[in-house]
């Protein structure tokens, strides 16, 4: 037993000094790509591009309102026949629900299209990231910033990524 317990806690001290060793030559970067995309030439560029796209879906959805506010209005004129109010009510319920689905479309449109709009801009950045990365002799370069509680402003690299992003352009 006392054998067992003697390689044990060798065991533990391996392990415990094997991995100091790995920490001290692991090496790991920071980059936040919110900065990336607002700060960088090529970010702001396709931000204008989902501006413009969300500034599309916008008019739809306000022309939708308005054609159920239109409806409305017409409905509580109160100068309708009995059987053309069944039929108005039916078309207000028609262009609510359209407009209800034109709302739930655009919003995740634009959901979507910012995420590919964050994927296009960071694959730009891949290759800087990769360079840096040999450069630096990083092992690792995280991209988080939620899930990082503290940054050494030595290891954050993103102003350097967008000055090379913009050199690019």
């Amino acid at each position: 037993m006392r054998m067992f317990t003697v390689c044990l806690v060798s065991l533990c001290a391996f392990l415990v000094l094997t991995g100091a060793a790995f920490a001290q030559a692991s090496k790991v970067g920071f980059v936040n790509p919110q900065r990336i995309i607002n700060e960088s030439k090529i970010g702001r560029i396709a931000q204008e591009d989902l501006a413009r796209l969300g500034k599309e879906k916008d008019r739809r959805v306000r022309d939708a309102l308005e054609q159920v506010e239109t409806i409305k209005t017409k409905l509580q004129a109160g100068t309708l026949s009995v059987s053309e109010e069944q039929v108005v009510e039916k078309s207000l319920r028609l262009a609510a629900r359209q407009y209800e689905m034109l709302v739930e479309q655009s919003n995740t449109d634009i959901q979507s299209e910012e995420r590919q709009l964050i994927q296009f801009v960071m694959r730009r950045a891949d290759s800087i990231l990769r360079r840096i990365a040999e450069e630096l002799g990083f092992t690792m370069i995280l991209t988080d910033p939620e899930i990082i509680g503290y940054v050494s402003h030595s290891m954050d690299i993103t102003d350097r990524v967008i000055t090379e992003l913009n050199s690019m352009i």
